[in-house]
């Protein structure tokens, strides 16, 4: 039973890290809510250099994070601090870009970053 737990919540953790490259996706549907043009803190110039780095370490810290709860041994041990740097390197990228539809986004990350620094009993068979 547990590793069918560790197997579902590692896709879950690879899914919403790729799920940020939706801002790469075309399309032209204003209700669409990964838009890089709707970006209310920087400029035009700048929103697609900074995208592409704030999901680009989404993508692999959220895939690290994934191979941590899988069991690989050097990452179980600093699965805290890969939840947490991939949580906020989400956020950052939800806040810059931000469209009310992402908030399951955000709630997904503020909970990951709870469980990382609670670290309840639970999560110590991750690391």
């Amino acid at each position: 039973m547990e590793l069918l737990v560790r197997l579902f919540l590692g896709v879950l953790l690879v899914a919403h890290g790729l799920i940020h490259l939706m801002w790469f996706a075309p399309n032209d549907d204003p209700a669409w809510p990964f838009r890089l043009d709707r970006s209310w803190l920087i400029s035009e110039t700048t929103r697609k250099p900074v995208a592409i780095a704030l999901v680009a370490l989404t993508v692999a810290g959220f895939a690290l994070l994934a191979l941590a709860v899988w069991g690989v041994p050097d990452l179980a041990s600093i699965w805290p601090g890969l939840a947490i740097g991939s949580a906020v390197a989400s956020l950052i990228a939800l806040v810059l870009f931000w469209d009310r539809q992402l908030l399951w986004g955000v709630a997904i990350d503020v909970a990951l970053i709870v469980v990382a620094l609670w670290r309840p009993g639970w999560t110590d068979r991750l690391g």
